[in-house]
């Protein structure tokens, strides 16, 4: 990897297990459970424009380094960049080659 890339830190919040929920479902607050490093490429909002969208969206690709921590980050949880709350929309298979993980997050907001 190339030292510099991954300049912004990033929390990963999963659901709370709450005690005496049947079949163990996770319904409780998100509740952080881990930071790590991270590249964030903002996309540009003309697809939503395009579509004729009356939100306020974001996405956005985020570059994660493949480890076994960061594999355990499945869709369901949340990503926080710089303050702000962030849903995953799609997570890629590890790339190998690269030592990467790739997901696209999104914010959307109003509607």
């Amino acid at each position: 990897m190339i030292a510099g890339r991954m300049r912004h830190k990033i929390s990963v919040y999963r659901r709370a297990v709450v005690a005496g929920n049947p079949a163990g479902m996770p319904r409780g607050d998100f509740e952080l459970q881990f930071t790590t490093r991270a590249w964030l490429k903002a996309e540009t909002g003309a697809k939503a424009s395009e579509a004729g969208l009356a939100e306020d969206q974001a996405r956005a690709l985020l570059r994660i380094y493949d480890c076994a921590r960061n594999r355990t980050i499945t869709a369901a949880d949340r990503i926080t960049v710089n303050g702000e709350s962030w849903s995953i929309e799609t997570i890629a298979p590890p790339d190998i080659t690269r030592d990467l993980i790739e997901l696209v997050i999104v914010r959307k907001i109003g509607g």
